[in-house]
């Protein structure tokens, strides 16, 4: 009776258990479950024309973080590489959106105080994209390339910042103990179940079968230490066996006399009760009644079911979170124990590392701002082209391709047979080759060829300042059978003019080497420095000079190449060798050989000069843009022209 009830009050606790376990797993799916989004609204502040977001929240939680922004009028939202965001603002007054409170509801501001107002970002090239809104606007924050990224939220630069912003960050909605508290529950359950079902054998408990194959009774049953009913019945029957042996020897043959009897002690006649058969001495354990008997073995099979079936629920708990989280090895464990599958961990993966770590490795720019800032050049150029005008190049073209197409406009306006600057075009696109300096001046290139490009030109850009766009600096035609130097469009290194790390020239000293070259046919860079057979220009140059010379015999004439620094741009090729981009200016001086004697010039020049003839002598300036290439240290190979032009952009009198 007992044993009955002990084992109904632990199928109705299993079954309890397993109903709250279930449940616990099942309210983890629903009416327990987390929100999917958290809400965050940012705090009234102090007002400012520029409010930036810090990169760290986009990475505050995993998943795509969306803003909403409300404000009065025209607002936008750009996005940009932190230290790019950071230079534009620079010292304009601003509110940073920093974090989160950690009740989640709440955003974090900080304020800078700074200059009122500032240029309005619309436009600027640093900004891998914009987002327009009037009155509200709901963003969704994706990062467009990898490492990290800010915003910036602006009106026109003079009015404050809309202030009403609110943030929805993804929330972690996993439950990896949900699958495994149901799988318990479910196995509790079962187990309570198995135990009201179940029920045990009637009859001996002690399963000591007696020596007739029956049931032994109660009062044999094996509860002592003795051993089985069976086996002392053995003994008692061999006992009896050898005192009825000891008896008949007895009778039969006399004992001889000073002979003791068998079994009795020397000189000492055995009692008559040795004459007795044998009868085996029962032990008398303490009997237990069969009530308790029959409750004791009851709770030792619930123990057993129990068991099991808990080491069945802990395997089926261990399986349900393995399919939740990777395993991983215990920090206290050798090394030897680890799976042989596991993949080391990348050195890259450290928790807590920042993507701002390599910020100086990024391109400056990204291939669709490249296009972005190649499109408004070309139509920058274009439209000054069609209308003669340089202003309309202003926004968009600056030092030596300013100074040449706009003399270009100017000769071209009075004399028009004059011919046009080689035309800019963005759509046939070659190849880019972008700095990974993140300090300014910036400076990119592209190589393209379009309509009215007889062969690809190099398209030189500089950024001046982070509130300042790219802008074309030269244009300058690839030479025929010149091969272009690779250079890797991932980012690459730029140079400063004087390095000479891992060169065998510095820039500038490649650009005097052609300057030198250009001057004169003996240059001791004659061997140094060299074009490709289907190359022109510097044999082209030295025919040009020596035929002055030549035909002028009424004028003293000198020619000089000189190196105009503050253009030089050096790019680090992928052969550690680099490629140099700059200007010379070439100076074309003739002065009359003897008082009466005339220098006269051409039309071209003269539409810059004021007039034909001189008997004071003149001089024309040329604007050269070339491009050379140098081998790195250690290399038997001269430097290549890779690409040169020029155009004239002075004429004067003395």
């Amino acid at each position: 009776m007992i044993g009955s009830i002990l084992r109904f009050k632990t199928a109705v606790a299993l079954v309890l258990l397993g109903l709250l376990t279930l449940l616990a797993g099942i309210g983890q799916k629903t009416f327990w479950a987390p929100p999917e989004t958290i809400t965050a609204t940012a705090p009234t502040g102090t007002a400012a024309p520029l409010t930036v977001f810090d990169e760290k929240l986009r990475t505050l939680h995993p998943g795509t973080v969306n803003i909403q922004v409300k404000g009065e009028g025209a607002f936008l939202l750009a996005a940009g590489r932190p230290d790019d965001v950071d230079a534009w603002v620079g010292k304009t007054a601003h509110n940073t959106v920093t974090g989160v409170s950690e009740d989640g509801k709440a955003l974090q501001l900080a304020h800078t105080d700074g200059d009122a107002t500032a240029p309005s970002p619309a436009g600027s090239d640093l900004w891998v994209s914009t987002e327009n809104a009037s009155g509200e606007m709901n963003y969704s924050w994706n990062a467009p390339a990898d490492g990290d990224w800010s915003l910036l939220l602006a009106t026109d630069g003079t009015k404050p910042a809309p202030s009403s912003i609110t943030i929805t960050f993804p929330n972690d909605t996993s439950t990896p103990w949900a699958i495994p508290f149901m799988v318990l529950g479910g196995l509790l359950i079962i187990a309570g179940a198995a135990l009201l079902v179940l029920k045990p054998k009637s009859g001996n408990r002690s399963g000591n079968p007696t020596d007739d194959g029956g049931s032994g009774d109660g009062g044999s049953d094996g509860g002592d230490g003795g051993g089985s009913a069976f086996a002392r019945r053995a003994q008692a029957k061999a006992a009896a066996r050898r005192a009825g042996q000891g008896s008949t020897a007895s009778t039969q043959q006399p004992a001889a006399p000073g002979t003791a009897a068998p079994g009795a002690a020397p000189d000492t006649a055995a009692p008559d009760t040795a004459r007795q058969p044998a009868t085996p001495e029962k032990s008398a354990p303490e009997k237990t009644a069969p009530e308790q008997k029959k409750g004791a073995g009851t709770a030792r099979r619930s123990g057993i079911v129990v068991a099991l079936l808990t080491a069945a629920a802990v395997a089926g708990t261990s399986v349900a979170a393995q399919a939740s989280q990777t395993p991983a090895p215990s920090p206290s464990a050798p090394v030897s124990s680890a799976p042989a599958t596991s993949a080391p961990a990348s050195s890259n993966a450290t928790p807590g590392s920042s993507d701002a770590d390599q910020a100086g490795d990024a391109p400056v720019l990204l291939d669709a701002q490249f296009r972005r800032v190649l499109e408004q050049v070309a139509g920058a150029v274009d439209a000054g082209d069609a209308a003669k005008d340089a202003a309309k190049l202003a926004p968009r073209v600056a030092k030596s391709e300013l100074e040449v197409r706009t003399q270009n406009y100017k000769i071209r306006s009075r004399v028009g047979s004059y011919e046009a600057r080689m035309p800019v075009r963005s759509m046939k696109l070659l190849t880019t080759v972008v700095t990974n300096k993140r300090s300014w001046p910036r400076s990119v290139m592209a190589v393209t060829q379009g309509d009215g490009n007889v062969v690809p030109q190099l398209l030189t850009l500089t950024q001046a300042s982070p509130r300042e766009n790219y802008k074309l600096v030269s244009s300058t035609p690839l030479q025929p059978g010149a091969t272009f130097p690779a250079i890797g469009r991932a980012g690459t290194e730029t140079m400063a003019s004087a390095d000479k790390t891992g060169l065998l020239y510095s820039g500038d000293e490649a650009l005097a080497g052609l300057g030198d070259r250009l001057t004169t046919a003996t240059s001791a860079f004659k061997d140094k420095l060299v074009e490709g057979q289907s190359s022109p220009y510097i044999a082209d140059t030295l025919a040009y000079q020596a035929d002055v010379v030549k035909s002028g015999v009424n004028g003293t004439f000198a020619f000089t190449h000189k190196v105009a620094p503050e253009n030089t741009v050096v790019f680090r090729t992928a052969d550690g060798g680099a490629l140099v981009l700059g200007r010379l200016n070439f100076s074309f001086d003739g002065t009359p050989k003897a008082d009466g004697d005339k220098l006269t010039i051409g039309d071209d020049a003269a539409a810059l000069a004021g007039g034909k003839e001189t008997s004071t002598g003149m001089v024309l300036k040329f604007a050269e843009s070339v491009a050379v290439y140098v081998p790195p240290a250690g290399s038997k190979d001269p430097m290549k022209l890779v690409a040169a032009t020029r155009g004239l952009v002075g004429a004067a009198f003395k």
